[in-house]
């Protein structure tokens, strides 16, 4: 069983379709992990999750734009419209028209995306101690014993300054790999590859946006892009 690590997906589901047939993953035999942020952005996450749905080993590491649809589900964003609004102008509107036909919200269809968004994890490590997760954590503290939750899917001092400053004292992460995704590369790297600082990768290249969207093989690090 290959195990196989996809990066922000924000609703690109013909980028998802075409990394997952060039990586010629298995929905039966592998393993695919989610970095999180499959909503928002594009206009078919939907589709996304009902493709998700079908690879048997799937593990969705928590995104913030997960969280903030996981909101919508629950109705918990009656109790912060001011809250709803920043998410709706953050992509939160295309997702809620996705899940609508004729103007009717689609509420067996949200049901089941529901249970699955409610089997999402904020973190993974696997056999071989790789640690997985969407944005990051607050490295004073132990990876499960975070002072805030929205650390796991929202800070972003990992990429942006711990990384760094590893990679110039030569120096590694506490764990074989880390990958992350939450903030896209494209813009400070054009080439769109996945971006590799110390023992760290960072896996989204700009899906929901005008990049590319990255699919790695764990152990080897071949990955395979959108075009």
């Amino acid at each position: 069983m290959r195990t196989l690590c996809v990066g922000d997906i924000h609703g690109n589901y013909k980028a998802l379709v075409q990394v997952l047939e060039r990586s010629k993953f298995d929905m039966k035999k592998d393993r695919l992990i989610s970095l999180g942020d499959i909503f928002d952005g594009h206009s078919r996450a939907p589709e996304c999750m009902d493709l998700l749905m079908k690879a048997k080993n799937f593990i969705w590491v928590l995104g913030n734009h997960d969280e903030f649809v996981r909101r919508w589900f629950r109705g918990e964003w009656n109790k912060d419209p001011v809250g709803e609004e920043r998410w709706l102008k953050k992509g939160g509107l295309i997702t809620k028209e996705t899940y609508q036909k004729n103007g009717k919200l689609q509420k067996k269809l949200i049901k089941k995306h529901a249970e699955l968004l409610d089997k999402a994890v904020l973190y993974y490590i696997d056999k071989k101690n790789r640690l997985y997760i969407h944005a990051g954590i607050d490295w004073k503290y132990p990876v499960d014993k975070q002072p805030h939750e929205k650390n796991y899917y929202t800070g972003r001092d990992t990429w942006r300054v711990v990384a760094p400053k590893l990679e110039k004292a030569g120096k590694k992460f506490p764990y074989k790999t880390v990958f992350i995704g939450h903030t896209h590369t494209e813009l400070d790297y054009p080439d769109c590859k996945p971006v590799k600082m110390a023992n760290l990768w960072n896996l989204d290249q700009g899906a929901g946006w005008e990049g590319k969207l990255t699919i790695m093989d764990v152990d080897t690090f071949k990955y395979w892009q959108s075009s």
